[in-house]
């Protein structure tokens, strides 16, 4: 998979100097795609599915930040997944381009036209695009579907509109989905993904404050921010033997320990042994245990560590590993 990452100057006088245009013209669709659930990836396989036929590449064009992050410094979004994670699913749907365009105020003050013209047109070289009813882009938001559907011929492309997907009578949609890990109900969440939850990274150094608890943890950074899902969870984690190892992790910001505002995803492995930094693994959640507490001291934190570590491993004696490293497929 191809990714773009980085335009530096978003105004339609310097963006065909940002990347060479390409070769062959693009399927592709515009979103946020958190999570990546059923309803992204059904229009991600027909994206796919369609460039094939027409020998275009498939392709996804996203922002960063999100758009509310930048019109309000206060707003931030509770993330599903981080990017490596999204880009893997992704792929899996047959996405081979992702344009990752950075959300600034070059962006947002583009007009509607300029951004078809400029970026989607000119450098993206869209021939067919897929937006919901309700996507708006452009200075002011004054973009929308019947927008591309008028100006398509003009700028040789075709517009479809993206049709929701329902679960069991339920319109799926990330912000349901954010609801639910918000409250810690992983089983909904994951029906509605359509795929188990995972968190992907390099193990990195910590403060190897768990090891003298006795408790040493895999340390992830959550790159995307804040996580909507935080807590205590009962987990398998994939990429360090050939078969899944059980453990239990904490996502969150460590009230007990500092007040930094940093993501950190730390899983602790009761039995296994070994040197993991720096490899890539990857974390599947099968259950919230509890949420995130602060302790008044570091020895009541170790006496709920023991508890939450027994819980996690009755668990996950229950509840085996969806994911199979190996091919990164699933079956739910």
């Amino acid at each position: 998979m191809k990714v773009i990452r980085r335009l530096s100057q978003l105004n339609p006088e310097s963006l065909n100097a940002q990347f060479a245009p390409l070769s062959t013209g693009t399927a592709l669709t515009i979103g946020n795609f958190d999570g990546i659930h059923r309803g992204h990836s059904a229009l991600l396989q027909h994206v796919s599915m369609t460039a094939k036929q027409k020998g275009l590449l498939p392709t996804v064009v996203t922002l960063n930040p999100h758009p509310k992050e930048l019109f309000n410094p206060n707003f931030k979004l509770a993330r599903i997944s981080c990017l490596r994670d999204r880009l893997a699913l992704m792929a899996m749907c047959g996405i081979e381009q992702v344009c990752i365009l950075p959300f600034n105020w070059q962006l947002a003050k583009l007009s509607p036209i300029d951004f078809i013209q400029s970026i989607l047109v000119n450098q993206l070289r869209a021939k067919q695009i897929w937006v919901g009813d309700d996507f708006r882009f452009g200075a002011h938001r004054e973009g929308d579907y019947p927008l591309l559907c008028k100006l398509a011929h003009s700028f040789d492309f075709q517009v479809e509109h993206i049709l929701e997907v329902q679960h069991q009578g339920q319109r799926i949609s990330s912000s349901l989905i954010r609801q639910a890990l918000l409250h810690g109900n992983i089983n909904d969440a994951v029906q509605w993904l359509g795929h188990p939850l995972t968190y992907s990274g390099h193990v990195q150094h910590g403060k190897k404050l768990g090891r003298t608890l006795g408790f040493p943890t895999l340390n992830l950074r959550f790159n995307a921010g804040y996580s909507a899902l935080t807590g205590v969870l009962a987990v398998w984690v994939h990429g360090l033997e050939d078969k899944p190892l059980p453990g239990v992790a904490s996502l969150g910001n460590r009230p007990t320990i500092e007040e930094s505002g940093v993501t950190l995803l730390e899983t602790y492995l009761p039995n296994w042994q070994g040197n993991a930094y720096g490899k890539l693994i990857t974390i599947e959640v099968i259950e919230h245990l509890r949420h995130e507490e602060k302790f008044s001291d570091l020895a009541q934190m170790q006496q709920q560590m023991h508890r939450d570590t027994n819980r996690a491993l009755a668990i996950l004696k229950q509840k085996p590993a969806v994911l199979n490293y190996s091919t990164n497929q699933f079956t739910l």
